[in-house]
C-alpha cells in the first residue's frame, strides 16, 4: 500500500503508511511548532499526550481531530 486514508478534522487526506502523527500535522501545515500551546490532537476519539505525537503512527481509515485552545474576552 503506498499511502492510507486519514480524515483530519471531518477532511479526507493520505499519507505514507507508518507516519507518525507529528509527521503527518506538521507535512499537513496543521502544527508548525510542537511547543505551540494550546494544540490538543485526539486520534479515533482518544486525546493524545503531546510527548507521544512522534511515537504513534497512524493506520488506514484512523481520524484525527485537532483543537486549538482560543483566548478572548
Amino acid at each position: 500500500m503506498s499511502h492510507i486514508n486519514i480524515s483530519l478534522n471531518g477532511e479526507q487526506a493520505n499519507c505514507a503508511p507508518n507516519t507518525s502523527v507529528l509527521a503527518f500535522l506538521t507535512a499537513q501545515g496543521v502544527i508548525q511548532d510542537i511547543s505551540q500551546d494550546g494544540t490538543a490532537v485526539a486520534k479515533n476519539g482518544t486525546i493524545l499526550a503531546k510527548p507521544l505525537w512522534d511515537e504513534i503512527h497512524l493506520q488506514n481509515n484512523d481520524k484525527l481531530d485537532i483543537f486549538t485552545l482560543v483566548a478572548g474576552g
